[in-house]
Formats: structure tokens, C-alpha cells, sequence
């Protein structure tokens, strides 16, 4: 396994982890014992936070901001597992594997890193609730080991990633994004670069999603109509 030392870039360690998104699930494990949350600055319009684990080499981070639009638009954007690299600048592969039903999935994805690191990957099981109502949409997310995905030669297969996405409705035209992953990226991580990315990952993630999803409507038309009608449907009801 490579070790990194504190002679690479101070940022190396935030391409290993960005590339998580996607519908997904409702996680399987319990949760390690953690600390409160520790909130720090805001950056790029994201208000960050992390906490600390037991037994975890990193923390668990948090990031939270405000889109200038609809629910189902921005949640149009985290579905689309295919074209999360269009978005992502840390994205190397992002795909759907296997869609169980409606509204659970399993998806791969893959994060870049500079040379001489070897890139890390998971396959996610997921499943997210919400969508039929339109007004808090939740969507988690777990690595899962399947014999069907097998591991990628000369990439590093993280053990543990879980996490979600919470998608509130403040308005008609605005919405309240929550990303939040605990993770085990696998080899030896420096701690300053644990902290780095615990930071940079929730920031990038977010503020790349906005921009997406300011490219503007119309380009996920069979998504929103069948999840918009059905929010509509039961507002009137």
C-alpha cells in the first residue's frame, strides 16, 4: 500500500474522496461512537462541519448550503449517477451498475489521484424516500462487497463509506442541500491530510452541484415529470 508523506501537495488527499453521490441507501451498520459536531468556516457558500470517530482514521464531515432552486431540480442532478464526472472535477468513472426499483440502486464510483497515489473506488447500495412528497427528500448511501464488482486492479477499494444527502424545500424556487459521509479511504492517511479533505471534500461537492444545477432546467424533463407530478399530486391532497 503507498504511504504518503507530508512532502506531497497539501491538497493531494482531497482527490481521493469527492466522487460520492448518487440516490442511495439506507444505511445497514451502526453508527461508531462519536463526538459532537464541530462546526468551521464558510467557504464557497458551504457551511462546514466534522466531528471525530472512534476507531476511524478520519472524521466524519458535513457540508451545507442553499440552492437557488426547486427540490426536484437539484435532486434531477444528484440522480444522475452517468454524468456526475461533468460536474465533479475529482470524478474519474461514475456509473449506474444495477437499478433494483424506483428507488434503489447500486453505483460505482471512482476518485482521481496525482501520481504516484493509487486512485480509490467503492460500489454503493442505495435507496432514497422522500421523492413522491417533495419536501424533504433523504438519500443514503453504503459500500457494500458484492462478488458481481469485484475490486479494480490498481485501485484501492475504500472499506467503509457511508453517508447521505438531504434535500429540503424552502421554497418554490430555493432549497437546503446536506451532504454528510463518514469514510475509510483504506492505506495510511496523514492526519493534516485527513482534516484537509475533511474540509475541501463537503465544499467542493457542494459548490460544484449548485453550479450544475444553475446550467438550468429542461435537460432531466422524464425525471421531473414523474416525481414533480407526483409531488404535486400529494400537496393537493
Amino acid at each position: 500500500m503507498m504511504r504518503f508523506g507530508s512532502s506531497r501537495p497539501r491538497a493531494l488527499w482531497s482527490w481521493i474522496l469527492t466522487p460520492l453521490v448518487g440516490l442511495a441507501l439506507v444505511a445497514t451498520g451502526a453508527t461508531a461512537a462519536a463526538e459532537p459536531w464541530r462546526r468551521g468556516a464558510e467557504e464557497d457558500g458551504v457551511v462546514l462541519e466534522t466531528r471525530e470517530l472512534a476507531g476511524q482514521p478520519m472524521p466524519e464531515f458535513r457540508g451545507t448550503t442553499i440552492v437557488a432552486a426547486e427540490l426536484y431540480d437539484v435532486a434531477a442532478v444528484v440522480d444522475d449517477l452517468n454524468h456526475y464526472c461533468d460536474w465533479n472535477k475529482r470524478c474519474v468513472k461514475a456509473r449506474e451498475y444495477q437499478r433494483v426499483s424506483d428507488t434503489e440502486r447500486v453505483f460505482y464510483t471512482r476518485s482521481g489521484a496525482p501520481w504516484p497515489l493509487s486512485d480509490r473506488d467503492a460500489v454503493l447500495l442505495g435507496r432514497v424516500t422522500g421523492l413522491a412528497e417533495g419536501n424533504d427528500v433523504m438519500v443514503r448511501f453504503e459500500a457494500m462487497a458484492d462478488p458481481r464488482w469485484p475490486a479494480v486492479d490498481g485501485v484501492v477499494r475504500m472499506p467503509v463509506v457511508k453517508g447521505h444527502w438531504r434535500m429540503v424545500r424552502i421554497d418554490a424556487k430555493t432549497t437546503k442541500v446536506e451532504y454528510q459521509v463518514q469514510v475509510d479511504p483504506g492505506g495510511i492517511v496523514p492526519g493534516w491530510a485527513a482534516k484537509l479533505t475533511a474540509k475541501q471534500v463537503p465544499r467542493d461537492t457542494l459548490a460544484g452541484l449548485r453550479r450544475q444545477v444553475a446550467k438550468g432546467p429542461g435537460r432531466y424533463a422524464a425525471f421531473l415529470k414523474r416525481w414533480r407530478d407526483k409531488g404535486e399530486a400529494a400537496a393537493a391532497e
